[in-house]
Parts: C-alpha cells; sequence; structure tokens
C-alpha cells in the first residue's frame, strides 16, 4: 500500500506540472512577434492583428493549450502592390477559420497546419530602452480603441532617474515608474488642475485613468505600448 501512495503522490506532481506547461504555453504566446520572412504579428487573449508590409489583418482567437482558432478575420482593405497584396491573401488562406497547433522554444514560435507541417515561423523581438520621449496614438477606453485629433497633444517622456513627465491637451503633470521583470507601475502621478474645454477634459481624464491602470509594456520598432495584463491601453510612437 505504501507504495501505491509513492506512485499516487507522482502522478498527482505530473499532472500538476503538465496543466502549468499548459498554462504557460498560452500565456508565452501572447504579445509582439517578428513574422519569419517579414511582417508582424500581435496576439492577444481572444483577437489578433497582422501586418505584411500593407493592410492590417485582423479577426478573433480562441487559445485552447497548444491550439489557436482563427476566426473573423477581416482587413482594411486598401491598395497594396501586388507582391504584399498575394503575401496577404495567402496569410488569410492559411488563418481564416483554421486551428493552428503552435509550439514556443525560448523567443521563438511555430505555428503548424493539422497534418503537422510549419508554416509560420516566429520570432519575439527584444524590448528597446523605454526610456524616451513618446506622442501618444491611440488610447482604449471601456467601449473601443479610439482615435482623437487631441492625441497629438499627449506625450509621456520617461528619464533615466526614473521620473516621468506627461502632457495632455490641457494639463500637465509627472511622477514616477518602476520596472520590474516587464511588469511596469507608476507611482505619485499627478495633474495640474486648469480648466479646458469638455471634450478636452473627458480626453485627459480617459487618459490618466488608462495611465494610472497600466502594468506591463513593450518597446518594438519605435512604438510603446502600454498594456494592463495582456490588453494593450495605450499606444505610443517616438517622437
Amino acid at each position: 500500500m505504501k507504495y501505491g501512495y509513492i506512485f499516487i503522490y507522482f502522478l498527482f506532481l505530473g499532472l500538476c506540472n503538465c496543466e502549468k506547461e499548459k498554462v504557460n504555453s498560452q500565456e508565452n504566446i501572447l504579445g509582439d512577434w517578428d513574422i519569419k520572412g517579414g511582417g508582424t504579428l500581435f496576439i492577444e487573449t481572444d483577437s489578433f492583428s497582422l501586418s505584411v508590409g500593407c493592410n492590417s489583418i485582423f479577426g478573433k482567437i480562441r487559445i485552447i493549450e497548444n491550439r489557436i482558432y482563427f476566426s473573423l478575420i477581416a482587413s482594411t482593405l486598401m491598395g497594396c502592390p501586388e507582391a504584399e497584396g498575394e503575401k496577404e491573401k495567402e496569410f488569410i488562406r492559411l488563418l481564416e477559420n483554421n486551428i493552428l497547433n503552435f509550439s514556443i522554444s525560448g523567443e521563438r514560435a511555430i505555428l503548424f497546419n493539422e497534418n503537422d507541417e510549419e508554416i509560420i515561423t516566429l520570432i519575439r523581438p527584444l524590448n528597446e530602452s523605454l526610456v524616451n520621449s513618446w506622442d501618444m496614438i491611440s488610447l482604449r477606453t471601456q467601449n473601443a480603441i479610439s482615435y482623437s485629433i487631441l492625441d497629438s497633444d499627449f506625450k509621456i517622456i520617461f528619464f533615466e532617474n526614473g521620473t516621468i513627465r506627461v502632457t495632455t491637451s490641457c494639463n500637465g503633470g509627472g511622477g514616477s515608474f518602476k520596472i520590474q521583470n516587464n511588469n511596469l507601475s507608476f507611482l505619485d502621478l499627478f495633474f495640474t488642475e486648469k480648466a479646458c474645454e469638455p471634450e478636452r477634459n473627458l480626453r485627459e481624464k480617459e487618459f490618466s485613468e488608462a495611465l494610472q491602470s497600466v502594468n506591463k509594456f513593450s518597446v518594438i520598432r519605435d512604438k510603446l505600448k502600454l498594456m494592463r495584463d495582456n490588453e494593450v491601453w495605450i499606444t505610443f510612437e517616438k517622437s
């Protein structure tokens, strides 16, 4: 009986480790990727966006264990050079209403079709330095990702001494930041309190609330994404 308990104990440990691997695989496939051969892919928990040089291709996904289910794929439908257009059609054909398996090794991921053939290789780009001056180009609110003519006035500057300076279309502010294992937190944030037009006040409020809620970041190709967990809330580009 003693040996029976030992066997069950190790079986239980094995099951626990398998479950951990599944969870980690799902988490590790999220985020920004370079596509080998050209292009970029961004994977969120339930959606993705892809570009191979012209249009943006986007759609819904479900990630279950080491499988990704792609559906509801759409494109921005901009006119493109023939080479880019054909490449986009090929990616849509590979992904639309398909189920792909994936494996991850270090900073590389491979997507396989149902015949276990390697069809897409992804390479994780390294984050660059956060210390820079950044202009806001999009902001997620409770309803959707939005863009405004006022956004060109929104800026955040990260300094090497751990402080930030923020400007909006109305007020300015500052504070400090802390980075630990790609987790980002803002401390002692403050804004001046000048009265502004209602539209400017609303945009500033949405921005400050989003800024205080983010906890992760990614810097890739002159773009800074501030995220809440794995969902992008504010996107900037280098000034």
